[in-house]
């Protein structure tokens, strides 16, 4: 009996972690409550916030994937590939790759709630911490540490991925507001990771933040403000910061654009890189598919292949790693800043790291950027890569912003 008592109590937890966050009446959110599920207003005691810490972090593991997977779709490493692959069948993917993408695209739709959701229970951690007098330090250095991380990695995630306009992306509403412009939100975003960096627990997590810290400016190409950070960013043999899977909450690149089903492909470049050098499979983690069951018709005769992600289901999936980190040092310096290290040194650790060839002579932005192609493919960073050193692929009709979603637009007065 107490084994089943204990049992049902951690279920009971589980759900609570997993799902508080639908309880929250300060984002947009157009279904209903479930009567079961314990209200966000009744986790107010410090014996509590370790629950609320697993939900912040478990919410944003949830919207990671599924963000980074439609981001990538929207970029030019991944596709949308009908005639060819027999799984990609669904129109709302088809729109994401074609930048033809509808408010009401429900491929968009789930990850931009999940974003809202993670977004406000950071929020909501960090309004519980300075509402309990903790008699645990460490847990309450640790609650908001994690509050601070997560509030800013997710309005990072608005500015860097959603638009109001079409042509003036970049722009998303937090708690109805009007719409936020992307430098506002990135300016947010570096405000709680300053905060995160005065809070972190350990060395390690210093170094996380401080190479999150440092992106934002890249993403901004201010490259003289990014490297203070990144150079006590990050370092070789770090571990990367992760989104946390499991069989029993997959990856999505597994689910949309791998073995489980292929609505996106790789884009042959990928494949060409391995041809040109096979240890650069090390890295790419995708493989080719020339089962008949997975082709069309038309591709079958034609004696097509494709390449997908070949990640397993419970593969976690980088948020930022050190290789990522060395990369954008090496960017700066080829922009014109003094680093500590060299461009073409820095490029070697991270191949090296994979066992692929050194490069020789000089490093330039395009090696850089073909260098980021490769280490950043399973991340949604290429589409930023894209608009912020102006090769976006798409023409000027279409989006290179996802557009802010039609529940937020029927339920937010300010847009």
């Amino acid at each position: 009996m107490d084994f089943i008592m204990k049992l049902n109590k951690l279920l009971l937890t589980l759900v609570v972690v997993l799902f508080a966050a639908v309880s929250c009446e300060d984002y947009v959110q157009d279904v209903d409550d479930p009567i079961d599920l314990v209200p966000q207003e009744n986790l107010n005691a410090e014996d509590q916030i370790p629950f609320v810490i697993d939900g912040v972090i478990g919410r944003f593991n949830i919207n990671h994937d599924a963000l980074s997977v439609i981001a990538d779709g929207f970029s030019d490493a991944w596709e949308f590939e009908p005639d060819t692959v027999s799984d990609a069948t669904f129109p709302t993917f088809g729109d994401i790759d074609e930048g033809d993408i509808q408010f009401d695209n429900n491929s968009v739709d789930g990850p931009y709630n999940t974003l809202g959701q993670a977004r406000f229970l950071a929020d909501d951690l960090l309004q519980k911490v300075d509402a309990i007098t903790f008699t645990d330090a460490a847990l309450e250095t640790r609650a908001t540490y994690i509050g601070n991380l997560y509030a800013g990695l997710t309005r990072a995630a608005y500015a860097s991925y959603f638009g109001v306009e079409l042509g003036q992306g970049g722009a998303a509403p937090i708690d109805n507001s009007a719409p936020i412009p992307a430098a506002t939100l990135y300016d947010n975003a570096k405000t709680f990771l300053e905060a995160a960096l005065a809070s972190a627990p350990s060395a390690y997590e210093e170094r996380v933040v401080n190479s999150l810290i440092g992106r934002i400016h890249v993403f901004q190409n201010e490259f003289a403000a990014a490297v203070p950070y990144l150079e006590d960013g990050l370092q070789s043999g770090d571990a990367p910061f992760q989104s946390i899977h499991s069989l029993e909450s997959q990856q999505n690149y597994y689910a949309q654009a791998g073995p489980s089903r292929t609505q996106f492909s790789v884009n042959q470049r990928f494949a060409d890189y391995i041809a040109a050098e096979p240890t650069e499979a090390n890295r790419l983690a995708i493989e080719e598919v020339s089962d008949p069951n997975e082709l069309t018709d038309e591709a079958e005769t034609n004696g097509s292949t494709f390449w997908r992600s070949s990640l397993g289901p419970d593969a976690n999936l980088n948020i930022i790693s050190w290789q990522e980190n060395n990369l954008m040092l090496a960017e700066a310096e080829v922009n014109g800043e003094t680093i500590t290290s060299d461009a073409l040194t820095l490029v070697n650790e991270v191949r090296a790291a994979y066992g692929i060839p050194a490069l020789t002579g000089t490093i330039t932005e395009a090696i850089i950027l073909e260098e980021r192609d490769k280490e950043l493919l399973h991340t949604g960073i290429r589409m930023i890569d894209q608009r912020r050193t102006g090769n976006w692929h798409l023409p000027a009709t279409a989006w290179d912003y996802f557009p802010v979603t039609q529940s937020e637009r029927n339920n937010n007065p300010n847009l």
